[in-house]
């Protein structure tokens, strides 16, 4: 599945998007305007707007208050990339220079701090209590979502059950609120909401581990540099399920050698992938990513069927797909 020929498919619709945020986005600081129209450029796959747009399509029309919803989805979304950057402090993202690295940490912060404020001052002019509730609540959950993995990473004792809280928070709330919103507004069932909540939640999960198994395969060409979260200390799904895997004196022998050794040292990442490798952490995660895929897919079940809907269960089984 091409998520491009989705694109193509709503490209007007998307169009209307970017424009509403470029115009929301509009400043008399020449700074501010120049990282801006940096960041419009390298724009990724827009994946929450467009689920945005999907999701009510499949239910209703979409409208002003649709495309509302889409962008407020996709300005969270970069404005948590770029407090993201500045907290992993990170060079790179999409295979260019991230904004604190071409500038400053604080043009990175500062920037992400004005895209949330456009994108909630974009909420209340809707005047829809509802809409504003949904989108609130996501950033309240990233923010706990966040700060939880952090906190995790300094003691190194994340549990699966920890990393299932964090990656709610941190990837499916907006996936949520973006969907959520969107069906909402198109004049949506709440039997309709609740599905299609469920079924953005169960595709965040599995998008979330999807991205977190591409950092223990470096030969895979996917715009994200591999080991990443190794040497930010942030234990993953896939290193979680080798260390279930191994005997007790192995997993505490490990967990003391990624505690002790310098985040930028190549052994560290080079024996937490072998060490994931050995005793099958990615195949593990993947067996996990199938199943909130295949449950995102059971979801719709109620939605009536349609060539939006078709859509939605291709993007869930493209997010399941194995990878090795």
């Amino acid at each position: 599945m091409e998520i491009n020929k989705i694109h193509d498919r709503i490209k007007g619709d998307l169009e209307k998007v970017n424009l509403l945020i470029k115009e929301s986005l509009a400043s008399d600081v020449e700074l501010l305007n120049t990282i801006n129209k940096y960041l419009f450029d390298l724009k990724g796959k827009q994946i929450r707007p467009m689920l945005s747009l999907i999701s009510a399509k499949a239910c209703g029309e979409p409208n002003d208050l649709t495309t509302a919803c889409a962008a407020v989805a996709e300005m969270i979304h970069t404005a948590t990339l770029l407090h993201d950057d500045v907290a992993d402090n990170s060079a790179q993202r999409r295979g260019a220079p991230t904004v604190q690295n071409l500038y400053n940490p604080a043009s990175s912060v500062l920037t992400g701090d004005y895209w949330l404020a456009k994108a909630l001052s974009l909420i209340v002019k809707q005047n829809n209590p509802a809409v504003m509730g949904y989108f609130t609540k996501a950033v309240e959950e990233l923010s706990e979502g966040e700060l939880f993995q952090i906190q995790k990473a300094s003691r190194m004792d994340t549990t699966e059950e920890d990393y299932y809280y964090i990656i709610s928070r941190k990837t499916s709330s907006l996936f949520v609120a973006s969907v959520a919103s969107a069906v909402y507004s198109s004049g949506a069932s709440e039997k309709q909401i609740s599905d299609l909540s469920r079924y953005a939640y169960h595709l965040g999960i599995a998008f979330q581990i999807r991205d977190d198994v591409f950092d223990y395969m470096p030969d895979l060409d996917t715009g994200k540099m591999a080991g990443t979260d190794i040497k930010e200390k942030k234990i993953t799904l896939p290193l979680i399920c080798a260390l279930k895997n191994c005997n007790t004196k192995e997993r505490e022998e490990m967990l003391r050698f990624i505690k002790e050794t310098d985040g930028d040292s190549n052994s560290l990442v080079f024996k937490t992938m072998e060490f994931v490798k050995r005793y099958s952490g990615i195949e593990c995660a993947q067996d996990a990513l199938g199943q909130h895929s295949r449950k995102a897919i059971e979801a719709l079940e109620s939605i009536k069927e349609s060539e939006f809907r078709r859509e939605l269960e291709a993007l869930a089984m493209y997010v399941g797909n194995r990878l090795v």
